[in-house]
């Protein structure tokens, strides 16, 4: 009985330890012993899927296949310039701003990318900028037309008349064509009241190839002011020709006017030069005429005869 109870207990001691002795039914202990099921390695990429969709399309990760940038960050000045100018085009002028920006970094001796970021900054109404880069322009390019043509832009639109003057003439000068700057130089002038000179710059701009219906409206209202109303009424008809608006409505209004001086007197006699305007005691018809001289139309929007409307500067357009 001792002997039998041993050799129990040395049978449960191997089969405890992994023994893998025979039992007496010839199969090995160990195949007693229930085994887990065996799982698939797993891949970094395996799929989990749906089991009901089928089949399922794999997914792609970041590490398989990174997303590419759809625009590439030029790396060449030309690019840059080309991309900006082509953005200007789209009207996306923060993305060209970046562009132009980017071009002045690779190239830091053109000044293309300083006159383009002067023209939006002008257009999004920055003076400070449009000052500040117009002026980097023409340090750059000191001998061109089209940089300081920008920068009397520039000036023009914080109202320094005569930096844009002293700007829009070097421009002239250095490009006897620059039909841009010619009508610059007029419009300043004719902003000035300086008509004498305004109708002989704008009689320029509209002599060269390019001039726009506008740059004749300019002329005549120029013409107008000097009470050259036959020269004026022809200007109105070539600008009214090339689609100008203002330049058509002009005309019109200028049917049957004989002088600008009587028409502004008329005007005074009615009362009207000014709104609510009175006689004061012992004032004349010819004070009240001189008065309105004197308020009279400038740019295009004063008393008398109305001096016409719609005069205006060159775009973002310019040819380079």
């Amino acid at each position: 009985m001792k002997t039998k109870l041993s050799a129990v207990l040395l049978s449960v001691c191997l089969a405890a330890c992994g023994g893998d002795r025979e039992t007496s039914s010839g199969k090995s202990i160990m195949s007693y012993i229930p085994r887990m099921p065996e799982q698939a390695p797993r891949r970094d990429d395996a799929q989990v899927t749906d089991p009901v969709a089928s089949p399922v399309t794999p997914s792609v990760t970041s590490a398989s296949a990174p997303v590419a940038d759809a625009t590439p960050i030029p790396t060449k000045f030309e690019d840059a310039l080309a991309e900006g100018r082509a953005l200007v085009g789209k009207g996306d002028k923060v993305r060209a701003q970046e562009m132009f920006e980017l071009a002045a970094k690779l190239d830091k001796r053109r000044a293309e990318p300083s006159i383009e970021l002067a023209r939006i900054y002008i257009a999004n109404g920055d003076k400070a900028m449009a000052v500040f880069s117009a002026n980097k322009g023409v340090k750059l390019a000191p001998n061109s037309s089209v940089a300081w043509n920008t920068k009397g832009r520039a000036e023009l639109a914080r109202f320094a008349y005569d930096d844009a003057v002293a700007a829009f003439t070097k421009s002239v000068e250095l490009d006897r064509d620059n039909v841009w700057a010619w009508n610059n130089l007029g419009y300043t002038e004719l902003v000035m009241k300086k008509y004498d000179d305004a109708a002989e710059h704008l009689g320029e701009a509209t002599s060269k190839k390019g001039a726009t219906g506008y740059m004749w409206n300019n002329l005549g209202t120029a013409l107008e002011q000097l009470d050259r109303l036959e020269e004026a009424r022809h200007a109105f008809d070539e600008g009214a020709k090339l689609g100008s608006v203002e330049a058509k409505a002009s005309r019109s209004r200028l049917e049957g006017v004989k002088s600008i001086a009587m028409a502004k007197l008329e005007k005074a006699d009615h009362v009207d030069v000014k709104p609510g305007y009175e006689l004061n005691e012992g004032q004349t018809d010819e004070d009240v005429k001189m008065e309105a001289d004197e308020s009279g139309s400038g740019s295009g929007s004063g008393s008398g005869s109305g001096s016409g409307s719609g005069v205006g500067t060159d775009t973002d357009t310019e040819t380079h």
